[in-house]
């Protein structure tokens, strides 16, 4: 397998520090951009300072690079990150004639009227049109994502309130690290099939897994809520899904046995 020199934007977030390791374990290149400077966890990996939301750094850290994998994103400043930097970096990519773009994204953020959504299919049509040859790869929400939403559900007295109705086909993250690997060894490819957890469940089966695997004490119920608007009906509707894609192998309740006991 060749050696391919890659720039990871995102690389210090969940699914960043995920990938990071497996991509120099493959020996690869690996080069971390960051907003300030880190030292590398190891000798395949090095870190280059800048910035999507300014541009600052960003020509420098794509010089000699051959693919650039994209988990850059930030829900609460969509605009500034997803879209304007996702914009830069592209436009900085073309000019290095980078060979191939990777970009994680989510599934259903076609049919799914969210604004962080939006921003993210944004960010895939500026990738699809900038001439760099790419792949994307949506993907389900994580495992831990899904966990995180319902221990802040969980803080209320005596309720926890969750959405009635809503499905969820959550996913382990380090099989879409995996996969994502495997997307670099391909080459670009355009849009991937998207890529899920093992299963589809109500976020009722969902909460109630959880809760059996919850510390003891903590004495919250879960407690199905309706929400209106279109946004909620589309996740009713199970658009975060895809049943027809490919699929990982660690179900919720699997995960929720393996996080409980690290």
């Amino acid at each position: 397998m060749r050696r391919v020199r890659i720039l990871i934007t995102g690389g210090s977030g969940r699914l960043g520090r995920t990938i990071v390791p497996l991509l120099s374990a493959a020996g690869h290149s690996v080069r971390v951009l960051s907003r300030v400077r880190r030292t590398g966890p190891g000798l395949q990996v090095s870190h280059v300072v800048g910035d999507l939301t300014t541009g600052a750094g960003l020509t420098e850290s794509v010089a000699d690079i051959d693919a650039i994998v994209h988990l850059a994103s930030d829900s609460r400043n969509a605009r500034a990150v997803d879209v304007d930097g996702t914009q830069r970096l592209m436009e900085v990519a073309r000019a290095a004639r980078v060979k191939h773009l990777l970009y994680c994204s989510i599934v259903g953020i076609d049919r799914i009227p969210f604004r962080y959504y939006e921003c993210k299919l944004e960010a895939e049509r500026a990738i699809a049109e900038s001439g760099v040859p790419f792949s994307i790869l949506r993907a389900t929400q994580f495992h831990s994502f899904v966990a995180f939403l319902l221990s802040e559900a969980s803080k209320y007295p005596f309720i926890m309130p969750i959405p009635s109705g809503f499905v969820v086909q959550s996913v382990a993250i380090e099989e879409v690290a995996v996969r994502m690997v495997r997307a670099v060894n391909e080459g670009p490819s355009g849009m991937l099939r998207d890529f899920g957890g093992p299963e589809v469940l109500t976020i009722e089966e969902a909460a109630a897994a959880w809760v059996v695997q919850r510390p003891r004490g903590w004495g919250s119920w879960p407690v199905p809520i309706y929400l209106p608007g279109r946004t909620a009906a589309a996740f009713r509707s199970g658009y975060n899904t895809c049943p027809d894609g490919e699929r990982g192998a660690e179900t919720w309740r699997e995960w929720l046995v393996r996080s409980m006991a690290t």
